[in-house]
């Protein structure tokens, strides 16, 4: 019976009280709890007073756009979380949305995983475009969201300034064309800070990737640059 595993209420009572009055917790990790919103709800009121956990993973849960909006909170100023996982989860583009709302002027979070939801074309743009901001995430992960055109010109905006801190993306299994693929390597052109990027399983062909957009040579000679730099 399925409703023997995964947390039930009292679990998520108790574990909040435990959050709130432990001084030493700086990680938590509740992978595969079944945790829905109701207990998300339950759980941040130990988490929204505790100013310790810089790492929070929540992956492969039942997680949904209320449930982002209740975490949203945790990401705002004064935020200390610098590692939020939320793949395979029930988010969709209005969790996009307040995910990328909150991130504008979030100056903590370094690392993003989203796989595995249901983003879809409009939620990952306007969650690149709060990106675009303030953010300082180096290591995004929005594989198998079903991105498409929109978000890829959201995201050559930000590949393509200054000011972008990405080392690392995952785009993987999305709908990118190879109209798509063109824009993202039009906009890799002047970067120099990325360095890892997953385009497998779009709808451009994957040879085409690797023949004809160059993005391969441009981050290999940023890891060898950011290699040199970083000395023996």
């Amino acid at each position: 019976d399925r409703m023997l595993f995964g947390m039930k209420i009292s679990d998520a009572n108790c574990l909040a009280k435990s959050i709130l009055n432990c001084e030493n917790l700086t990680a938590l990790t509740l992978q595969s709890n079944l945790i829905d919103d109701d207990l998300l709800r339950m759980l941040m009121t130990g988490l929204i007073k505790n100013s310790r956990v810089t790492h929070l993973d929540l992956a492969h849960n039942k997680v949904t756009n209320h449930g982002v909006r209740l975490l949203s909170k945790l990401l705002g100023m004064g935020s200390v979380m610098t590692s939020l996982n939320l793949a395979d989860n029930q988010i969709h583009a209005e969790g996009g949305r307040y995910l990328g709302r909150v991130l504008r002027a979030n100056e903590s979070l370094i690392e993003l995983n989203l796989r595995l939801n249901r983003l879809a074309d409009e939620g990952g743009r306007m969650l690149l475009d709060g990106i675009s901001g303030a953010c300082r995430i180096s290591h995004l992960n929005l594989a198998g969201n079903s991105l498409a055109a929109k978000s890829v010109t959201a995201l050559a905006r930000i590949l393509s300034t200054d000011v972008n801190l990405l080392h690392s993306l995952d785009l993987s299994c999305n709908a990118f064309t190879e109209e798509g693929m063109d824009e993202i390597a039009m906009a890799l052109r002047n970067n120099k800070i990325l360095t890892s990027m997953d385009l497998r399983m779009n709808r451009a062909d994957a040879d085409y990737f690797a023949a004809h957009t160059g993005i391969c040579s441009i981050l290999r000679q940023n890891e060898l640059n950011a290699l040199h730099t970083a000395g023996p």
